[in-house]
């Protein structure tokens, strides 16, 4: 080979293992990225989730305040709850517009992040609109003496009666505008990691071929190749013209199998990276798998047709992605379905009940004299308690339906495949009893109480948002009715 070249050459080399390593290392970088991202956008879900609880707790309290207040009863712990709520719903309202720390789904801070998308803000600017009279209405009312309560508290139970109902759909649609966003980020991201993959892959073959070139020109640089793929993180081998015999492998490829030096040379690629279940797996010696991604990519040597295979281990990004489902899907205090799985679900039942001419029942259950707990007993008992009433409710149901904590001491419900209301009146009275016999947490016995609200489909409404709304409307109906009872949807035909 001309010394000419030579320089030429290994500079060439040079660039394109540099670039080689950065792109794997851009691709590691922005899977780190796009876990971190998802998680921090989960928060937002989530917390978007918590302001529909939130407004209906606001509603609820005002009620019992307005019953308190006729009855003479104290008024103090409804006045406490008016508060909290009311600051909690402000300060993630107001983290959703301009960002700002607020209080997370356990009670930690966390930092809110504004959304920037125009739809979205829109959203939020139509919720701080509503928002803005009712907080100071609300603030009116706490800031009321015995005397200025009977004016001031009418007002705000009325403009809650008139808007809160358009409060809560802004904050349905703002989770649902958020769940959006993030499915299309996550894509977009995904495109980003397979695009600097395939430069990455694209990259090795051009160091192949001039490999290739050099091997040509000088036998005494041999070696070259060897030095290039041990120098790669990724697992890297090179297979015959039948795409099946592995006849060269960096010690990563070894490492990564746990296969003594020189051991891989011969085996079939098949024996290595297997399918199951419509995966891949590596297969060690010992019969232990781990999952992996595998790329193939053509090259020629001396007119000889080779492959170049690259695998990766990702056990680690499916831990990642197992645990940001788990964040996103399931409560962490109780471990059910959160709002946003349930709705799946729910959405599913609902189209094989149409398919099947079925119906189904969501329940909608409030615990009663909850709070009394937390504030006898504090917040951890109460924390027990709930789990306590998860697994309860859990024996109450069939194997096949679903139950999920809604938020605070909210439980939702669904009951695939009833057959009529009798059906699901059994459930809820099951249900009722069953809150209704005592608990015992850290040998103290905690009395508390449901209020549930029955709404069928197809009889009583037809989607997500009806069906919710209406077993809400109907618990709603059986607090009133004294509590510890329940309530079925009755639907307007106006």
């Amino acid at each position: 080979m001309p010394l000419s070249h030579a320089p030429r050459l290994s500079r060439a080399m040079v660039v394109a293992v540099s670039l080689f390593l950065l792109f794997d290392f851009a691709a590691l970088g922005l899977n780190v990225w796009m876990s971190v991202k998802i998680e921090r956008e989960a928060v937002g879900i989530n917390l978007a989730g918590r302001q529909r609880m939130l407004s209906q707790r606001m509603a609820k309290v005002l009620l019992q305040l307005e019953d308190a207040q006729r009855a003479g009863e104290p008024l103090a712990e409804p006045m406490q709850e008016l508060a909290l709520t009311t600051e909690l719903f402000d300060q993630t309202l107001q983290g959703f517009w301009a960002g700002r720390e607020t209080e997370g789904g356990q009670g930690e801070r966390v930092f809110l992040a504004p959304v920037t998308q125009a739809h979205t803000r829109q959203l939020v600017a139509q919720a701080r609109e509503i928002w803005a009279p009712y907080r100071e209405l609300s603030l009116q009312v706490l800031s009321a003496d015995a005397a200025q309560l009977p004016v001031r508290l009418p007002a705000v139970v009325g403009y809650a009666k008139a808007h809160n109902l358009e409060l809560l759909s802004l904050m349905n649609a703002l989770t649902t505008e958020l769940e959006a966003l993030t499915r299309r980020e996550a894509t977009r991201m995904r495109w980003y990691q397979g695009i600097t993959f395939t430069l990455a892959l694209l990259n090795f073959v051009g160091v192949f071929a001039l490999y290739q070139r050099r091997i040509r020109r000088a036998s005494e640089q041999h070696d070259l190749l060897d030095e290039v793929i041990h120098k790669v993180a990724a697992c890297v081998m090179v297979l015959d013209e039948d795409g099946v015999t592995v006849i060269k492998n960096n010690h990563t490829a070894e490492r990564l199998f746990g296969r003594d030096p020189g051991a891989l040379i011969g085996m079939r690629f098949d024996e290595l990276v297997m399918q199951r279940e419509g995966d891949a797996v590596g297969v060690r010696p010992d019969g232990s798998t781990f999952p992996v991604a595998a790329e193939r990519h053509p090259a020629f040597l001396h007119g000889r047709r080779l492959f170049v295979e690259t695998v990766h281990d990702v056990t680690e990004q499916r831990r990642t992605e197992a645990h940001l489902t788990g964040l996103a899907y399931h409560d962490a205090l109780t471990q059910l379905p959160n709002r946003l799985l349930f709705d799946d679900r729910l959405r599913m039942e609902m189209a094989r009940a149409r398919r099947h001419g079925q119906q189904l029942a969501v329940l909608f259950v409030d615990l009663d004299r909850f709070k009394l707990v937390n504030d006898e007993h504090g917040h951890e008992m109460g924390d027990l308690l709930l789990q306590k009433v998860a697994q309860r409710l859990r024996s109450c149901l069939r194997e096949s339906d679903t139950v999920s904590r809604r938020g605070g001491d909210e439980f939702t419900v669904i009951l695939g495949d009833v057959h009529g209301p009798d059906d699901a009146a059994r459930v809820a009275q099951e249900i009722v009893e069953q809150m209704s016999t005592p608990f015992q947490v850290r040998n103290v016995s905690l009395q508390i109480g449901a209020s549930v609200g029955l709404c069928l489909y197809p009889d009583q409404a037809h989607d997500v948002s009806s069906l919710v709304a209406g077993a809400d409307e109907a618990m709603y109906r059986a607090k009133l009715m004294g509590r510890g009872a329940y309530c079925f949807h009755e639907r307007d035909e106006a």
